[in-house]
């Protein structure tokens, strides 16, 4: 069973869709050149450009006219067509791929197609992630603290880039653990929101618009990174009195 974009094949009258490969690093690429005269090779680098999933898709009915309409069904639920959707499968609905898209043509096999036995269809059915490689939390963890929070990454399977929101006005240092950074004095009655996720920094107001950029109040750019296993303090020292939050953005590859 998979869910692509809000719909599950479970819906479907007569559709069975078995996940055959649980994917993990899938379009994983490596990077290294040879050592001169030494022999051996030196580790450049490690880019995870997609994620594959095949599904073992069957389709039944009691006539040709029903396996054919419930086909049609199945192919206009995927049709590459509708663009990227995110995607849920198996029992793994915590965890969603973002833009995925069909990635090959589907032939059909006949595994049944008489009358008193029965009218199958059968096969392979391939996607692939044409943005993010890695799963995110259906919905994203978040915890408010006042002062300062512990948190030890514990869900997903690899590190993963947090964000952080606290009460705007004076010059606040922001901590995740071994991480620092300083946002000097801004505009007060805002939440400052500081996403190490998707590298976006900026104001928001109580409607939950963005009104400004934090990137000019900043005192440099690096990225925020929690480790699994590993517990970081969180704080934002100096920020007006009142609730922080921290969403860990756990990920799995």
């Amino acid at each position: 069973m998979f869910i692509l974009g809000g719909t599950s094949t479970a819906s479907l009258a007569g559709v069975t869709a078995t996940l055959k490969e649980w994917p993990s690093l899938g379009g994983l690429s490596i990077s290294s050149r040879p050592v001169p005269g030494r022999g051996g090779r030196i580790f450049g680098g490690a880019t995870q450009e997609a994620t594959e999933f095949t599904f073992d898709v069957i389709i039944e009915g009691s006539s040709v006219a029903e396996v054919e309409s419930r086909r049609d069904n199945f192919v206009g639920l995927i049709d590459p067509s509708r663009g990227p959707r995110a995607m849920r499968v198996e029992m793994d609905t915590l965890w969603q791929w973002d833009d995925v898209i069909v990635s090959d043509q589907i032939e059909w096999d006949r595994l049944a197609w008489e009358r008193g036995t029965g009218f199958m269809l059968r096969s392979d059915v391939s996607f692939e992630t044409v943005g993010e490689s890695r799963a995110r939390e259906v919905t994203p963890q978040s915890q408010t603290f006042t002062t300062t929070y512990s948190y030890t990454l514990s869900r997903g399977n690899t590190s993963a880039y947090p964000t952080v929101e606290f009460p705007s006005g004076a010059l606040a240092t922001v901590n995740i653990g071994g991480f620092s950074v300083v946002v000097s004095a801004t505009p007060t009655g805002l939440t400052n929101v500081l996403d190490y996720e998707n590298f976006e920094f900026y104001q928001r107001n109580g409607s939950g618009v963005r009104v400004r950029s934090l990137v000019p109040y900043m005192s440099h750019f690096r990225r925020a990174v929690l480790t699994q296993g590993v517990a970081a303090t969180i704080s934002a020292v100096g920020a007006p009195a009142g609730t922080r939050r921290i969403y860990p953005n756990a990920r799995r590859i």
